[in-house]
């Protein structure tokens, strides 16, 4: 029972880690932006076909297809904010939320018309079988995608904490307006925030494609679960996103183990009340206080 316990709480934090990736994009995005991006999944789904077009037809190693498909989603979100939501910087924030929600079905549609909605497989990024140890399964994916994860997290709190970029991100996200007098390039960096946020939301489609195949749909599930990760840890902390993600991707699995699949994301949500009342902020989250 232990082993099994622990097999999967491993393929828990290996699913976790997708959702992780997922909300740390969401929440650099709203953290930077204060806009909270709907169309965040899809924007990563589009990305991949890219990497699924490279592989599938140029036959081009998969390290490379990745590369390429980060390139074109931070493109992509760079493009999103600098045309688009600039654009709407003095709107109301609802405004900017259905920018997002209609580049959602937007791009979910165009990549329908383009590719169909067939699954399409996209082959495994480490063609290595999977390590047995004892009656434990490990899977060189799984490892992947977690040591991802962790590369990750730790780069962006350097990035955060130690470059030029990063801290301009952060006066921006204290006061956009005071940032902006002291001569930070406001629209530069917010079109790199949501870049980079986007290029998350890619690595975790990309990895989530061997196993739920390419499709326009394939990662409306994920970014639900990264949503609750991200309010869970506390939305607006990176560090929340990441550990929300991981004790999310346990719980699911624990819940399709010994209760049913179907039932994941009615109890996740229930759990999600349940913090919520105990700890508003999420479990990371500060209050915010307003001055008057």
């Amino acid at each position: 029972m232990t082993q099994f316990l622990l097999q999967i709480a491993l393929a828990g934090l290996a699913q976790g880690s997708l959702f992780a990736l997922t909300a740390l994009g969401l929440v650099m995005i709203y953290n930077a932006s204060s806009v909270v991006n709907f169309a965040h999944g899809a924007m990563g789904m589009a990305a991949t076909y890219v990497a699924y077009v490279l592989i599938a037809r140029f036959e081009v190693p998969f390290a490379l297809a990745f590369a390429a498909a980060l390139v074109a989603a931070f493109v992509l979100g760079a493009v999103v904010q600098a045309v688009f939501l600039a654009r709407l910087r003095n709107a109301p924030l609802l405004s900017q939320v259905v920018v997002t929600l209609g580049l959602f079905m937007l791009l979910e549609g165009l990549m329908g018309i383009a590719f169909g909605y067939n699954p399409r497989p996209m082959r495994e990024s480490i063609a290595i079988a999977p390590v047995i140890l004892g009656d434990l399964v490990l899977r060189p994916q799984d490892v992947l995608q977690l040591a991802l994860l962790l590369i990750l997290g730790v780069a962006l709190a350097a990035f955060f904490a130690a470059t030029k970029v990063g801290l301009g991100m952060r006066a921006i996200t204290e006061n956009t307006y005071a940032a902006r007098l002291m001569g930070i390039p406001v629209g530069r960096l917010l079109a790199i925030a949501w870049g980079t946020g986007v290029a998350l939301s890619a690595v975790a489609a990309v990895l989530a494609a061997p196993t739920t195949s390419v499709t326009p749909n394939m990662m409306d599930t994920i970014v639900v679960y990264g949503f609750v990760a991200a309010i869970v840890g506390g939305f607006g902390s990176m560090a929340g996103a990441l550990v929300g993600g991981l004790i999310l991707g346990v719980v699911v699995n624990l819940i399709d183990a010994f209760l049913a699949p179907e039932l994941a994301m009615s109890i996740v949500f229930g759990l999600l009340l349940l913090v919520l009342y105990v700890r508003p902020d999420g479990l990371f989250g500060r209050a915010q206080v307003q001055k008057v």
